[in-house]
């Protein structure tokens, strides 16, 4: 009967102890489930932004090295000051937007964050490939179709593709792709960085 007593005690004990673990135990995953939600969140956004920002020259600030002067957001170079560099710019400005863009994906819900990850780097990637494609046809046609080469027009067919496919997809299928997201879109950012610069590799 002592050995049943014992036993009833220790059970009722670690039951106990699994329920005030249990809360903790939650609250802890949805921290780390919150933090890796930020961390991919915020490697892809950045990858995204900082290529966006480098394309449009929207520097935060720019330095001029030669005289060692600072300048709030995008200015040309000036006499007797040296080239201005931008690059520190655009990582200054594509940070914090990058980290908010992280903090808003915490928030959502996860078939949203899926569905909005694959709708902006399917935008990111269909951007300038309609911009490509209009140049092309622009600079083909006999007529003249200097309009096709805004890059603000070339956006309206990516947003309508990049959100037809975002909606149609399943949430399955949205979230095995959501990481990989994470090793895509700073190669495909790295590709058009390097198209942009290739004339000073072939100097």
């Amino acid at each position: 009967m002592t050995h049943a007593l014992d036993a009833h005690g220790a059970a009722a004990r670690l039951d106990r102890s699994h329920g005030v673990d249990t809360p903790a135990r939650s609250v802890t995953a949805t921290r780390i489930s919150k933090l890796g939600t930020f961390a991919i969140t915020f490697g892809i956004a950045f990858a995204i932004l900082y290529t966006v920002f480098e394309r449009l020259n929207w520097p935060l600030f720019t330095y001029h090295p030669a005289v060692g002067k600072l300048d709030f957001w995008m200015q040309r170079a000036r006499s007797g000051e040296g080239p201005p560099m931008y690059w520190y710019g655009w990582l200054a400005l594509a940070f914090p937007c990058a980290m908010l863009v992280g903090w808003v994906a915490t928030l959502l819900p996860s078939r949203w964050l899926y569905r909005a990850t694959l709708f902006c780097c399917l935008l990111a990637v269909l951007w300038p490939a309609s911009f490509a494609l209009a140049v092309l046809v622009a600079d083909q046609v006999s007529f003249d179709a200097e309009f096709l080469k805004s890059i603000w027009l070339s956006a309206i067919p990516a947003l309508v593709a990049a959100a037809a496919v975002s909606w149609l997809v399943s949430t399955d299928w949205a979230q095995r792709i959501w990481m990989g997201w994470l090793l895509i879109v700073p190669i495909g950012g790295l590709v058009v960085l390097g198209y942009s610069l290739k004339s000073y590799f072939l100097r």
